[in-house]
């Protein structure tokens, strides 16, 4: 019963393997956008000591699918702060003053 199982699992695993790279190849600007966000949101998450890392495995997403290679990979989720509408002075801790964003200084 547990090799049957494991054989369902499998041909399963192949068919969503088979979809998505059929989407890729009649889609390819969506399917490069959607792997454009994904990796940036990994990138954002897992911080710049693993950029390298997501870049490669994106590359080979992209080349499993049958997509041509990215021409520019981001570099950075991080923007440039802006002061803040009261005029002080941006943190890097979210706040103005110092204060983290969303903490009540008064506590």
């Amino acid at each position: 019963m547990k090799l049957v199982r494991t054989a369902v699992l499998v041909a399963a695993a192949v068919a969503a393997v088979n979809k998505a790279k059929e989407y890729a190849r009649d889609n390819p600007e969506a399917a490069s956008g959607t792997i454009d966000k994904a990796e940036s949101f990994v990138r954002g998450k897992a911080g710049p000591k693993y950029s390298d890392t997501v870049g490669k495995g994106s590359q080979a997403l992209r080349q499993g699918l049958g997509l041509p290679r990215a021409t520019t990979a981001p570099t950075s989720t991080t923007t440039a702060a802006t002061s803040p509408p009261d005029g002080s002075a941006p943190n890097d801790r979210g706040g103005a003053g110092g204060t983290p964003a969303g903490v009540d200084p008064a506590i």
